[in-house]
């Protein structure tokens, strides 16, 4: 019963037409449609940014905004994807640098089609390595967006962490001022 309990919850969770699945176009892999998805927000935005403050630029000296606003948007597009695409493979190789386990089991997990990524060990994954061609690098985005979740928890944990410590310190800080006070008072009388 409860082993149909969880397979009724498996197939129901996970919705049947998974758009970043189509996007991904690799089955379960959503590392890849994620990667496409990100891309085209972050250019999609930029392109209506730049298009519309072309159109107004072009109305403004030509008294026309058509062309002005597609060569802006599609220059927006270009350059909003590429920015994306730099500060995303920086972020996901500082990552490699900080967590060559877990990125390395989204590699193998989101490019099954790869296996001498899992035959490789962990000293293999290297930011250097992955940010020497744009392949790797691709590749390595892809994991880092799917890993993200597990990113953060290592983050959040560290933070409460430090919270704890700090509070801790502050704690002992006020009773050993509030000792030192008592010993003062203490010795006045």
């Amino acid at each position: 019963m409860q082993e149909y309990a969880m397979t009724e919850y498996s197939q129901n969770a996970q919705p049947h037409f998974n758009l970043l699945r189509i996007l991904g176009g690799w089955g379960n892999v959503n590392g890849p449609g994620l990667f496409m998805l990100r891309s085209m927000l972050a250019g999609t935005a930029t392109a209506a940014v730049v298009g519309l403050a072309a159109s107004f630029v072009g109305a403004s000296i030509w008294g026309t905004a058509g062309l002005p606003f597609i060569i802006g948007s599609s220059l927006g597009f270009v350059l909003g994807s590429t920015r994306w695409y730099v500060a995303a493979s920086q972020e996901a190789l500082l990552q490699l640098d900080k967590y060559p386990s877990i990125l390395r089991l989204h590699l193998v997990s989101n490019f099954p089609w790869k296996p001498e990524l899992g035959r490789l060990g962990v000293e293999w994954y290297t930011a250097r390595r992955f940010g020497s061609n744009w392949q790797m690098k691709s590749m390595l985005i892809a994991a880092w967006l799917t890993a993200q979740p597990a990113l953060d928890e290592i983050r959040n944990r560290r933070e409460t962490e430090l919270v704890e410590a700090y509070s801790r310190q502050r704690i002992l800080e006020r009773v050993s001022s509030s000792e030192r006070e008592e010993q003062d008072d203490g010795e006045e009388t």
